[in-house]
């Protein structure tokens, strides 16, 4: 039983789609679940430069289907040098965490 809760929970996917042109970035947030979901999905934003650190945070309902490549949203972030974003994306079926995905920017890895 196990076993098989883990498989399915490896299966699921959150991934970024990541574009940047300049000092503008757009972030697409994906998923592919492997079984349909009523989910509550919670992105949330920091953003750190020069003159201080912001915190976002936003919650809301999604209906994601099986096995299909769905975008959760985009967003849209213009950064200086030495100023960073950290995105995470949480999504949940209520009676557990399904997945949670965290992106920094810009990657100087």
């Amino acid at each position: 039983m196990h076993v098989l809760l883990i498989a399915a929970v490896m299966s699921n996917q959150l991934w970024f789609d990541t574009h940047a042109d300049a000092d503008t970035y757009i972030v697409t947030p994906m998923a592919t679940l492997t079984a349909g979901c009523a989910c509550q999905i919670t992105i949330a934003v920091s953003h750190r430069a020069g003159e201080g650190q912001s915190t976002s945070r936003q919650q809301g309902n999604i209906t994601l289907a099986a096995n299909q490549e769905q975008t959760l949203g985009q967003m849209r972030f213009s950064m200086q040098k030495g100023e960073w974003t950290q995105i995470t994306v949480s999504l949940t079926d209520g009676k557990g965490l399904l997945m949670e995905r965290q992106l920094i920017l810009p990657d100087n890895s």
